[in-house]
């Protein structure tokens, strides 16, 4: 009976010595992966939402236009249908680094303040600004259908902002046309009286995209226009809207704009 006991007691201590072994042994084993993945190369490798721009090298799917000297690369009617109805459909937005063929964060400045200048936003646009801030964000939009999944590089969109004493201006780039595509604009000067009707056909134009049908669809209220592309589900759209103030002049009570803001966007299957 004393031999009996003394072999169960034997026989609990080495199955307990063999489990704490074989956790401490594997902690240790994944312990030294863990430091082998944080130090290659000094960090852990995070895969990018979005992959290279294939058809850099070979000059397919897109290609540089030199003589009106913009960047980036072109886009088919088709590709810019299947950006706009993801973008539409977005769960989120997923902030990355640029990747090769996008953009660089200057560059998307650069052409967001040429845009501007271009549109004639504000009466000297930002460039005789001496004080004006500005940041940029690259991200591409999420789905739930695409979460781990690699998105062509031109599904990405560079949100740049710029803001004054005069203006508050949010544009959404392409990151490898470099070109706008949605425009949200809050003038605090110099501001129009009307929806800038004119201007909707060279959004369009500047936008990358080319229009042959230039009839403007307009709301009965005067607050929104539309215009379709040929040949697509495209529609370019430009929205107005006031936000009235009062002053009191000579004892009179006069009615102002204190502030105008003015939408500039590119959709997809959308009418009046």
């Amino acid at each position: 009976m004393n031999k009996s006991y003394k072999y169960t007691i034997l026989t609990l201590f080495l199955a307990l010595v063999f489990a704490f072994g074989s956790m401490a042994g594997m902690n240790l084993i994944l312990r030294a992966k863990e430091r082998q993945l944080l130090t290659e190369r000094g960090r852990a490798i995070v895969e990018a939402p979005v992959r290279s721009w294939q058809g850099q090298e070979s000059g397919e799917d897109g290609e540089t236009d030199e003589e009106s000297g913009s960047i980036g690369y072109a886009l088919t009617t088709g590709q810019v249908e299947e950006i706009l109805s993801c973008w539409n459909n977005r769960t989120g937005v997923t902030v990355h680094n640029p990747v090769s063929g996008q953009i660089s964060m200057e560059e998307a400045i650069k052409e967001g303040k040429k845009w501007l200048v271009e549109m004639e936003i504000g009466e000297n646009g930002l460039e005789d600004t001496e004080t004006y801030s500005v940041s940029a964000t690259l991200g591409i939009a999420t789905q739930k259908v695409s979460v781990g999944v690699q998105s062509e590089p031109y599904h990405s969109f560079w949100t740049v902002q710029f803001s004054d004493s005069s203006m508050y201006v949010v544009l959404h780039l392409n990151a490898v046309t470099g070109k706008v595509w949605n425009a949200d604009i809050t003038l605090y000067e110099d501001m129009p009286e009307g929806i800038p009707y004119e201007k909707l056909e060279h959004f369009v134009e500047l936008s990358g995209l080319q229009i042959i049908n230039t009839d403007i669809i307009k709301n009965q209220e005067g607050t929104q226009a539309m215009l379709r592309i040929d040949d697509s589900h495209i529609f370019a759209e430009v929205k107005f809207q006031t936000y009235d103030g009062k002053e009191v002049i000579d004892n009179n009570e006069v009615l102002h704009y204190e502030k105008v803001r003015i939408i500039y966007a590119l959709t997809i299957g959308k009418e009046f």
